[in-house]
Parts: C-alpha cells; sequence; structure tokens
C-alpha cells in the first residue's frame, strides 16, 4: 500500500500535465463540435447537428478516403523501403556508414522545405523532375501537381521520401539486435542470405517493423504541411485531406463547430487504428 501511494505520488505531476494539455483541449474540442461558432463571441449549442450534416457531406467522405489512402500508401511505401535499406547496411553493404547518415538527411528537413523544394522539382519544363524525365525521352511538360489524377500519388512519393530515413535508423537497430549466431547457425545449414532474410529477419523485426507501419500511417493521416504546402489541398479538392477540410472550415469559411466535429471523427478513427494495431500487436506477442 506504501509503494501504491509513492508510485501515485511520483506520477502526479506527469497526470496534471497530461490533463492540463490534453484532456482539458479535448473535453473543449468535443464541446465546439456540439456548438455553432464562429471562433469568436458565444457558442451557439445545436447537438449532434454537425455529425448529422457531416454523414451527408461528400467533400468530407471524400477527404476521408484521401486520408486513408495517404496513410496506407505512405506507410507501406516506407516500411518496404525503409526495411531494405536496413537489411542492406545491416548486411554490410560498401560504405554503409555513409550510407546511416545520408538516408536519413530527408527525415531531419523541416516538411515546409520539402514541400516547396517537391513543389518546385515537379514543375512543367522547369523542374527538376521533368527535365530528368526529358533527358530520357519521356518529356518534360508532365504537370504532376495540377493533374487530380496524379496530385495524390505524388504527395504520396514525397512522404515516403521523407519519411524513410527515420523508419530505416529504427528498424535497422533492431536487425542489429539479432545475434550473428543466428546468421551463422543457417550459413551452416546452406540458408543463402534471401531466405535468411525472410526466415530470420523479418520474423525477428516483425514487432519494430508493426509499430513503425502503425506510426507512419498515423503521422501520414495528419501530414496537413506537406498538403498544403504542395497543393493547398488542390487541383480543385484532389488532395484536400482531413486536416485539410478542417483549416478550411475553420479558417477561410469561419465555421469552427464543423471543424471541430471534423476533427473529432479523425480522432477517433485514427484511435481505432492504433488500438487494433496494438491489439495485433499484442496478441502475436502472446502467440510467439
Amino acid at each position: 500500500m506504501r509503494d501504491s501511494r509513492l508510485v501515485l505520488l511520483m506520477l502526479t505531476p506527469g497526470l496534471v500535465l497530461i490533463l492540463l494539455f490534453f484532456g482539458f483541449p479535448i473535453v473543449d474540442l468535443v464541446r465546439a463540435s456540439l456548438s455553432n461558432w464562429t471562433g469568436v463571441g458565444d457558442r451557439e449549442f445545436i447537438g449532434g447537428d454537425n455529425y448529422v450534416a457531416l454523414l451527408s457531406d461528400g467533400a468530407t467522405q471524400a477527404a476521408l478516403g484521401r486520408s486513408v489512402l495517404l496513410g496506407l500508401g505512405t506507410a507501406i511505401g516506407i516500411s518496404i523501403i525503409a526495411t531494405l535499406l536496413a537489411a542492406l547496411v545491416s548486411g554490410g553493404i560498401a560504405g554503409s556508414n555513409v550510407y546511416r547518415i545520408v538516408w536519413f538527411l530527408p527525415a531531419i528537413a523541416p516538411p515546409s522545405a520539402v514541400a516547396v523544394f517537391w513543389a518546385l522539382a515537379v514543375q512543367p519544363t522547369s523542374g527538376a523532375v521533368n527535365a530528368a524525365l526529358r533527358a530520357v525521352g519521356l518529356g518534360d511538360d508532365h504537370a504532376w501537381l495540377a493533374d487530380p489524377h496524379t496530385a495524390l500519388w505524388v504527395v504520396i512519393a514525397v512522404a515516403i521520401w521523407q519519411g524513410a530515413g527515420f523508419a530505416f535508423l529504427v528498424i535497422l537497430g533492431a536487425m542489429e539486435e539479432i545475434p550473428v549466431s543466428v546468421y551463422e547457425a543457417a550459413a551452416l545449414d546452406g540458408t543463402g542470405p534471401v531466405r535468411q532474410f525472410f526466415l530470420i529477419t523479418l520474423p525477428l523485426t516483425r514487432p519494430v517493423l508493426s509499430m513503425m507501419l502503425l506510426l507512419e500511417a498515423i503521422w501520414a493521416f495528419n501530414g496537413f504541411t506537406l498538403v498544403w504546402g504542395m497543393t493547398q489541398g488542390g487541383p480543385g479538392d484532389a488532395t484536400a485531406i482531413l486536416p485539410v477540410q478542417v483549416y478550411k472550415e475553420a479558417f477561410q469559411f469561419g465555421n469552427f463547430g464543423a471543424a471541430a466535429a471534423i476533427s473529432v471523427v479523425g480522432g477517433v478513427v485514427l484511435l481505432v487504428v492504433g488500438f487494433v494495431g496494438n491489439w495485433l500487436g499484442s496478441r502475436r506477442a502472446v502467440d510467439e
């Protein structure tokens, strides 16, 4: 009992900070979502009208779909690329010490700077990407960000480029924790490098891979800075994800109640994804 009281006493400052900086804002966000509010003055309580409107709002539903596509596409792309890069470095590829630094550099670049750089790089005629395509005979007039069919995929590609470095270091750390004796025993049994990767490396790093897949999906789902910096949700609404919808509703249309409702819906989606991912990870850990 004495130890429990001591633990509670030690946790109290942290719990108070969590309550102040997370608990109260979340409660206030839910209250705002149940009101009609322009951001100033008194709030008019309207109950669940904002949520009812969301159910029939095609723009918000489409934004949710684009957010899911951005989250899943980015997370899967990052996980595959980061795993392959980590396997190469862990396997002792020539220049691996340099690659540890070079491949991590995009991860430390400010998202706003990354957005501006790539938005310029994919410009028709003058962009570096089109210049490279022109050099190999594929044309230089591709309007990647002006085409509704390609704009979101360009954003996903840039998000993968920026996020792969961090995931690479985390997965590399997990791979280097695998005892060398395991690989030596497999080599004595005649198992080649490729089979070692699929039979040893991937299974033993699966918990870390699952965690990175979940985290990257959540981060990309909320990737407002990159999307806004590259396209501002355009062309039209082709790249308008949920955070972009929240920004437009609140700061362009002055409808903070609807923006809060969209935020709550997005938060609930991420909570469900987080709990499911954590449950699946715990279940696998128990099975193993």
